[in-house]
């Protein structure tokens, strides 16, 4: 008999190497332009190819190990990931890149989606805490992870080390679970496939997440492919559930939906991964625009956020395993403290030393690791062991479309917010500047250019303007951390809807 947490430890090692590769990437991507000679807008696919490969095999991972059996299906996934990493590493066109990143991320989306159901399988119901305590420390470090690690390989190696650090991690993971995965008794071979219900969810979550991560650069709505996208995923997921409440074999049980737990939790979910990736986006673009910081910097600054989520979610999964403390209150006073960190985030200043910002980030970490453990056990623990494994690949995917969102919503206000703020600023400038009064955009105005100053002259000159642009910047980061703060807040009420969880099943 296989240790139970030794394969809890093997499935966090498996989906803490996914999860890092969602945001390791980001730092290497002014070398990856440098390499392939891309653009912004060509070297961004290498991201975007493996978050839409990822949430197209998230809700579909648990339907895929039943066809396949789960330990094969396991091992196969962790393989191919290791394999599409060392491809990525020597790809010699941008096209080959982003090839072996979807696969990357179609091989990853099944590890993610698998790893909870291994767990609530192989742990006594009592002890089952305790195991996705562990997953949870996999969850909340993996991407938190990414850009501390990547800014140092990337400094002292090549980016090409970003993906080859996947080949002695995998190498581990694999050997682990070819000695700990087994398959499962609780999942039997569908008798059919679903191949309907499989092309319209594909559509419908691809088209979506191509919508969140390219909406930006296409203008949102006044692009005729944004609005081709909107109306191919609305489609196509209207499509998919009407066609899987009739379906033989459906791709995914839509009974999970009849589930209040499960649905109030998915929303939770979803609130959990919006201020999780949208903070990890915003607090290294802050300390790298307005600090100074480089990538490994700043990620050395977010790094001791991420240990405080780690204890907490172990902490917590212990006390959830006593089942002595309402769940319902760990989540309610997670989110608390993660809406008192975005408060103390929007005291943040130009004049800010990256040390003083560590508590802040301390205190949203262990926020984010009061909830993790709680509200997997609030959504799912009600649900027969039959769904677990579909359930927990729709909790991932909630999660991840809630990241994608955050960020996806996060950039173009921070755009709104700093020009809102320098608007009103820059009144106040052209009234107290004899130089630039009256005019708008006086860095590029003629009439400024014909008056010939020497370079320091213009300097002094631009001054106020500069100094006015570095302020907005800095309010519209505050205005966007109480925001992020705010959408948080709603997951409050979404708990309090759902029933205590029980050790029984």
């Amino acid at each position: 008999m296989k240790s139970p947490y030794l394969i809890a430890l093997t499935v966090t090692l498996v989906s803490m190497m996914e999860l890092l590769d969602v945001t390791i990437v980001n730092v290497a991507i002014p070398s990856l332009m440098g390499t392939y000679g891309a653009s912004v807008d060509e070297i961004s696919w290498v991201s975007t190819g493996y978050v839409v490969a990822n949430v197209v095999i998230l809700p579909v991972s648990g339907w895929l190990s039943a066809w396949f059996g789960r330990r094969t299906y396991y091992l196969v996934s962790t393989a191919l990931f290791v394999l599409a990493s060392v491809g990525c590493a020597f790809s010699a066109e941008l096209w080959q890149l982003v090839a072996f990143r979807v696969l990357q991320g179609l091989a990853g989306g099944g590890l993610l989606g698998i790893s909870q159901a291994i767990i609530y399988d192989v742990f006594p119901k009592e002890k089952v805490s305790s195991g996705m305590a562990l997953y949870g420390v996999g969850v909340m470090m993996g991407p938190t992870l990414g850009p501390t690690v990547g800014g140092y390989l990337i400094d002292t190696l090549s980016w090409h080390w970003i993906f080859l650090i996947n080949l002695p991690i995998g190498a581990v993971a694999l050997l682990l679970c070819w000695l700990c995965i087994g398959d499962s008794a609780n999942e039997s071979k569908p008798s059919s496939v679903d191949y309907s219900g499989f092309c319209l969810l594909a559509l419908g979550v691809g088209s979506l997440q191509i919508l969140l991560e390219r909406g930006e650069h296409w203008d949102w709505m006044e692009s005729n492919w944004t609005v081709a996208c909107l109306l191919l995923s609305s489609f196509s997921l209207a499509g998919f559930f009407w066609w899987e409440r009739r379906a033989t074999n459906p791709i995914v049980n839509v009974a999970l939906f009849q589930n209040r737990e499960f649905v109030m939790g998915c929303i939770c979910a979803f609130c959990v991964g919006f201020g999780l990736y949208s903070t990890l986006f915003m607090v290294p673009l802050f300390l790298q625009t307005l600090l100074a910081q480089s990538a490994y910097q700043s990620g050395l600054v977010i790094f001791p956020g991420a240990v405080a989520s780690a204890i907490s979610t172990l902490v917590i999964g212990k006390l959830s395993q006593e089942n002595k403390i309402d769940e319902r209150v760990f989540v309610t006073l997670g989110i608390v403290m993660y809406c008192y960190a975005m408060f103390l985030h929007t005291q943040f200043t130009l004049d800010s030393n990256p040390d003083t910002l560590y508590w802040p980030l301390v205190i949203r970490g262990l926020g984010l690791g009061m909830i993790f453990v709680p509200l997997t056990n609030l959504a799912m623990r009600r649900l027969p062991l039959t769904l677990i494994s579909g359930a927990s690949g729709v909790l991932n995917l909630m999660r991840q479309l809630g990241g994608s969102v955050g960020i996806a919503i996060a950039a173009p206000l921070l755009t709104r917010f700093s020009w809102e703020r320098y608007r009103l600023l820059s009144e106040h400038v052209t009234e107290s500047s004899l130089v630039a009064s009256g005019w708008g955009g006086v860095e590029s105005n003629p009439l400024f250019l014909s008056l010939n100053l020497a370079s320091h002259q213009q300097a002094l000159a631009l001054m106020p303007y500069l100094q006015a642009r570095e302020q907005a910047q800095m309010l519209a980061f505050s205005m966007l951390f109480g925001t992020l703060g705010a959408v948080m807040a709603i997951g409050i009420p979404m708990v309090l809807m759902m029933r205590r969880s029980t050790l029984s099943r």
